[in-house]
């Protein structure tokens, strides 16, 4: 039922939206985002690379959409297993011109054979102020190499940053646009900053310990590509 409840209030949501839209069709996009496509190259106990966006995301996502990805290895990781099992990857992607260039990460993950098993809205101290992200929690069945069953869960942890403002809730992205477009002109270019971590272990304190090792990294460096936590732009 909750489900459903939730459903039924987006789709209100989006008529309200579309409908005000429609009555005040000339707003102009802002140029500012919230964010500065910058992730840190140098993480202690890591190496990192840049990641190019997967052909699923440039076919979901239109030709004017920026991102930036890095994955992260542990140094002490010395086979493919704990490359999945300790490192990580981080991802911004900026919106374009058409405030709905971006949708819900959730079309994502099912898109790629996911099954979300949960999902909740965490509350972090940054430097910079607090911060609330989503939680999904993920699972997917995989074939190893001997042809047996694989589960695979991972933790894919985002948030949606606007010029001055985050939520980890879609709806509310939805509201605040909204807003902005009828009484302030402008369409926000809104970006979803994420991180997602793998595990393989069925071990309830290996899979909270992988789950840490993302909201520790979104902890300590989102205040360095999130203006709204003190991120200044690169000149």
């Amino acid at each position: 039922m909750s489900h459903l409840y939730r459903t039924l209030i987006l789709l209100l949501l989006a008529g309200v939206t579309i409908t005000l839209c429609n009555v005040f069709p000339n707003a102009a996009l802002n140029p500012e985002s919230g964010v500065i496509l910058s992730l840190p190259e140098v993480v202690p106990g890591y190496s990192s690379r840049s990641e190019e966006m997967s052909e699923l995301e440039n076919y979901w996502l239109p030709d004017d959409t920026l991102s930036v990805k890095r994955s992260y290895i542990s140094d002490l990781a010395s086979n493919e297993i704990e490359h999945l099992e300790q490192g990580f990857m981080a991802n911004v992607i900026l919106g374009g011109a058409d405030a709905r260039s971006l949708h819900r990460p959730e079309v994502c993950m099912t898109g790629q054979g996911w099954t979300i098993d949960g999902r909740v809205v965490v509350e972090l101290e940054t430097e910079g102020g607090p911060l609330e992200v989503m939680d999904l929690q993920l699972s997917r069945t995989v074939k190893s190499q001997n042809g047996d069953d694989l589960v695979v869960r991972a933790n894919y942890i985002y948030w949606w940053v606007g010029k001055e403002v985050s939520t980890p809730h879609s709806y509310m992205r939805i509201l605040l646009s909204a807003f902005n477009n009828i009484f302030k002109n402008t369409n926000d270019r809104w970006a979803y900053p994420s991180v997602m971590v793998r595990t393989i272990s069925e071990d309830k304190e290996q899979q909270t310990a992988s789950r840490n090792r993302a909201l520790d990294y979104i902890r300590r460096y989102a205040p360095t590509f999130q203006k709204s936590l003190g991120a200044k732009d690169i000149k």
